[in-house]
């Protein structure tokens, strides 16, 4: 699985982007972009994000509140959509 982990990584360090400041939308297709990716399920898309242990329930909840929110049945596949996270112009 972590394998496949590889190539994701690879797309962010082309594009420029950080795992942790990623941002991220979860929909039941894939916007073909090069920071779009398919994930099994809920739990091989946190461990791509790290999110294994208890100090990340906070986030892991969020993330649940993203599924129930656009309708994505966690325990199948979805895709993940990745952008930079947007900076608000002064």
């Amino acid at each position: 699985m972590k394998e496949n982990f590889t190539t994701i990584i690879q797309a962010f360090k082309k594009a420029g982007v950080d795992i942790p400041t990623v941002q991220f939308s979860i929909t039941e297709y894939s916007l073909n972009t090069d920071l779009s990716f398919r994930f099994g399920n809920l739990n091989e898309f946190l461990l791509f994000l790290n999110l294994t242990s208890p100090k990340d329930d906070e986030r892991i909840d969020e993330i649940q509140s993203m599924f129930v929110e656009t309708g994505v049945d966690a325990h199948n596949f979805f895709y993940v959509n990745f952008y930079r996270p947007k900076v608000a112009e002064l």
